[in-house]
């Protein structure tokens, strides 16, 4: 199958900013519909299966989706044997750690279900491990497509609820449980959540098979695994801590507080996720281009064209957050239902660290394709232990506001850093500029 031709960044960026919306409308059409299956009580418990499989996802993928996106957007067209050593690396952590951490995941979910009846613990440990490996899957093939200039279909599997496709599969079947079974409840919303991800990462997976079917198989599977998980083990830490502190304090509101606090932690969190969509968007399309314009010594086209999208991001983010600083309570209501009013204080404290977030610009992205993903993982876990410690305290002392007040702050200081560490170790300020040069996007290619 041939590549595709080069595309710009303004066309990667239409395309995305379309395929974007569509799965932003299915993420909240999706959280809408689940919140009303499962209730007020339940939707944490979804919230916090979801994310924890999408984390053990990650680990099992060994940081290979990252660094076969940053790989792939450098080969040369004829580089056949380069191909190969990507093609190798997938199938060793699709044949190997992502069905392992997988069965893991189901067998812990059938132990911490316990209290269950018996089909239902067996339902839900099934799915959770299908999620797993779904999820692994859906992030893999999102990355070596975008990689490889496949940018329309990279750019339905990526975003929020796992992209366009996913996410609008899911809320169809969801909607069609709560029309026809509205008692199935979390074991139908999971499994809703597995079914949409089926038919979108088989189409993605065929994609990549035609991509790479003229090489050759790299034989040894394991040693192929050894190899990529020497190459690309930093991407596993930074990857998994940065996730991590995304969803560390639900995780603790599911274990400190009660049910109805956790789910309003989350229903506040889903919707001030928001906000993180301009900048997640630039930074999926932006990739490839940082990671080659990093390897020349001048550096000022990428600061240009960093902050340029900065700008774009920010501006976008604002038109967000104002709504939500405004009618906070509305806004969850009508999206989650008259139950989830509660969660307004969480909602406007984490949009607000949301939005300062975003005001740095891409300083993760902009370490990680540039061989700085160490320095990208070492303040993740630095401010993984900081959200522990102080969403501890502040759970404890007091309550669900205390949790998100530590989230907030954490989620400022460890913005600021990465814009430190961004300036320091690549030379490149990511923060808005009053002077954007928006037509570098139609130049820079995607």
């Amino acid at each position: 199958m041939a590549a595709p031709g080069p595309a710009s960044l303004t066309r990667s960026l239409r395309w995305f900013a379309a395929s974007y919306g569509i799965a932003l409308l299915g993420y909240l059409l999706l959280s809408a519909a689940v919140s009303r299956l499962v209730g007020a009580d339940e939707f944490g418990t979804y919230l916090v299966i979801v994310t924890a499989t999408t984390l053990i996802g990650q680990i099992g993928l060994l940081g290979v989706h990252r660094g076969g996106l940053r790989e792939a957007a450098r080969l040369s067209e004829d580089d056949v044997a380069g191909l190969a050593e990507l093609r190798a690396g997938v199938r060793a952590v699709t044949s190997i750690t992502l069905p392992a951490v997988s069965v893991l995941a189901a067998v812990a979910t059938w132990f911490l279900m316990h209290q269950r009846d018996g089909q239902s613990q067996l339902w839900l440990a099934l799915l959770t491990g299908a999620l797993v490996y779904l999820a692994g899957e859906q992030r893999l093939c999102a990355n070596y497509l975008r990689g490889l200039g496949h940018v329309r279909l990279a750019g339905l599997l990526e975003g929020r609820s796992g992209g366009a496709l996913v996410a609008a599969g899911q809320s169809v079947m969801v909607l069609l449980l709560l029309l026809l079974r509205p008692e199935s409840g979390l074991v139908g919303a999971l499994a809703a959540t597995v079914l949409g991800f089926a038919a979108p990462i088989v189409v993605a997976r065929v994609v990549l098979s035609r991509r790479w079917a003229h090489t050759d198989a790299i034989p040894g599977r394991w040693a192929n695994l050894r190899r990529a998980a020497r190459r690309d083990w930093r991407f596993v830490a930074s990857q998994v801590g940065g996730f991590a502190n995304s969803s560390i304090e639900l995780w603790l509101a599911a274990i400190l507080l009660s049910p109805f606090a956790t789910s309003m932690f989350g229903a506040g969190q889903r919707l001030a996720h928001l906000l993180l969509i301009p900048q997640t968007s630039l930074a999926v399309v932006f990739s490839p281009t940082v990671a080659r314009m990093s390897v020349d010594d001048d550096r000022l086209p990428l600061q240009t064209l960093l902050r340029t999208g900065s700008t774009l991001t920010t501006s976008a983010a604002v038109l967000l957050w104002l709504p939500m600083m405004v009618a906070p309570s509305l806004l969850l209501v009508l999206v989650f239902g008259v139950d989830f009013s509660a969660a307004a204080a969480v909602l406007m404290l984490l949009a607000s660290g949301y939005l300062l977030n975003v005001a740095t610009g891409l300083a993760a992205v902009t370490l990680s394709m540039s061989h700085h993903e160490g320095q990208v993982a070492i303040v993740h876990w630095l401010a993984l232990g900081l959200r522990v410690v102080l969403g501890v305290t502040g759970a404890l002392l007091w309550g669900l506001l205390g949790l998100a007040i530590s989230s907030m702050t954490v989620t400022i200081a460890t913005s600021a850093m990465m814009w430190l560490q961004a300036r320091r170790r690549v030379g490149v300020s990511t923060h808005p500029t009053l002077r954007p040069r928006v037509r570098l996007l139609s130049q820079a290619r995607g």
